[in-house]
C-alpha cells in the first residue's frame, strides 16, 4: 500500500519556529541599521570622479572616494598593497566639508588620535579600496539628477560601522 506522507504537527511546529526566528533576525538587522541612521555620527566623504558608464546603465552610480584613492596610493608607496587587505582609514572630520585623509592603520588602535579624528574600516577587493558601499542605486531615469553628486553622506557608529545614507551636491545639499 502506498502511504501518503503527511507532515506531523512537529514538522509544522519546527517550520513555524524557523520562520519566526528568520523574521526576528531580519527585523533585528533592520532595527540596527535604523539606529545607526538616526544616531550615528555624520561623516562626509568627497567622491572621486565616477565612471559615467555606470550612470548610463540606468539604475546605479559606481562610487569611489578621494580618501580611498589617497589610501591606495599610500599602501602602494609603502609596499603593502595586496588583495584581501583589511584595515582602518584614519580621517579628520571637518565642521563644514568632507573628512580629510590622515593615514591608515592595519589594527584598530585609537592611540594618538585627536578629538576630530575617526577610524573607518576599509577592504581591498579586486584591486580597489572599498569603503562602505561602492554603488548608489536609484530609480531608472534619475541619472541626470544624481550626476551632480560630489559627496557621500554617511553615519558612523562608535564601533566603526559605516552606513551610506545619501549623496550631496557641491554645496553639501542632499540630492
Amino acid at each position: 500500500m502506498n502511504e501518503v506522507y503527511r507532515p506531523t504537527y512537529k514538522v509544522a511546529l519546527i517550520a513555524l519556529v524557523l520562520g519566526l526566528l528568520s523574521l526576528l533576525l531580519v527585523n533585528s538587522a533592520v532595527w540596527h541599521k535604523e539606529q545607526l541612521w538616526r544616531h550615528g555620527e555624520r561623516l562626509v566623504l568627497e567622491l572621486a570622479p565616477v565612471d559615467p558608464r555606470s550612470l548610463m546603465q540606468g539604475d546605479y552610480m559606481a562610487l569611489d572616494f578621494t580618501v580611498a584613492r589617497q589610501l591606495r596610493q599610500a599602501l602602494r608607496e609603502n609596499g603593502i598593497w595586496q588583495s584581501n587587505l583589511q584595515g582602518w582609514l584614519l580621517v579628520t572630520l571637518q565642521s563644514h566639508g568632507p573628512a580629510s585623509y590622515q593615514g591608515y592603520r592595519l589594527t584598530n588602535i585609537e592611540s594618538n588620535m585627536t578629538g576630530q579624528q575617526r577610524l573607518i574600516p576599509f577592504k581591498v577587493r579586486k584591486g580597489r579600496v572599498r569603503i562602505a558601499s561602492n554603488a548608489w542605486f536609484f530609480e531608472e531615469g534619475q541619472a541626470k539628477h544624481f550626476s551632480a553628486a560630489r559627496f557621500g553622506e554617511f553615519r558612523l557608529s562608535p564601533e566603526g560601522e559605516l552606513l551610506l545614507i545619501g549623496l550631496l551636491d557641491a554645496k553639501l545639499q542632499p540630492l
